[in-house]
């Protein structure tokens, strides 16, 4: 049913993540993504806050707002597959049009899809951060705040895509998706040119089970 493609991408500008690491930015982050009618059994936001904070290390209050980092273990930095997974989607968006594929997207999202859960980074902490002066309008008007952005330099991803083998998606369809997606960038900050990456491995391997003939 599946093919199994190992990729691995290496950044050549700064790569950064777009966790908030303050608690009050968190709970406004959850806030934005629960949906209007949240099911039965939905986690409370703080509780879900709770956790965020601890995959960011946040370990005592006072972590000034906007301040966005990477979530960590102990492990080391991490990179989630589903911002990954995003990312291709968003890209497959972009060239529908110009690969001439409609609903693409779409079809991407049902077929392809990221493993591991985790992508580490080979990093105990980010290499350095860098702080920005964010404009927004707001009913009161215009307002400028600072934000905080950790990031690190020459990342590493390495992770693999499970494609559904019906010969709706193929691998000349994700080569473009991923020669855009490095210019385009992946993560934060993708408008300062942060992100861009480029493709050293991309190869087919067996899938998990497979037998060898």
């Amino acid at each position: 049913m599946w093919r199994r493609f190992k990729v691995e991408l290496e950044f050549t500008t700064p790569f950064a993540s777009g966790t908030p690491k303050n608690p009050k930015d968190i709970e406004t982050m959850l806030e934005v993504r629960m949906p209007t009618k949240a099911p039965p059994d939905a986690t409370p936001i703080p509780e879900l806050a709770e956790q965020v904070a601890e995959e960011v290390g946040v370990a005592e209050e006072g972590v000034e707002r906007g301040h966005a980092t990477f979530k960590r273990d102990e492990q080391g930095l991490y990179y989630e597959a589903r911002c990954v997974r995003a990312h291709i989607k968003d890209c497959a968006n972009a060239l529908q049009g110009f690969l001439q594929i409609k609903a693409l997207k779409a079809k991407v999202a049902q077929r392809v899809y990221v493993e591991p859960e985790k992508l580490y980074l080979g990093k105990e902490e980010p290499d350095d951060y860098e702080i920005r002066i964010v404009h927004a309008f707001t009913p009161k008007g215009m307002r400028s705040s600072l934000k905080k952005i950790d990031f690190v330099r020459e990342a590493r991803l390495t992770f693999y895509l499970k494609l559904l083998d019906d010969r709706v998606i193929g691998e000349d369809v994700l080569n473009a998706i991923f020669e855009y997606g490095g210019t385009h960038g992946m993560g934060q900050e993708r408008s300062q040119d942060w992100g861009r990456y480029k493709v050293v491995v991309f190869e087919e391997v067996l899938p998990k089970g497979a037998l060898v003939k």
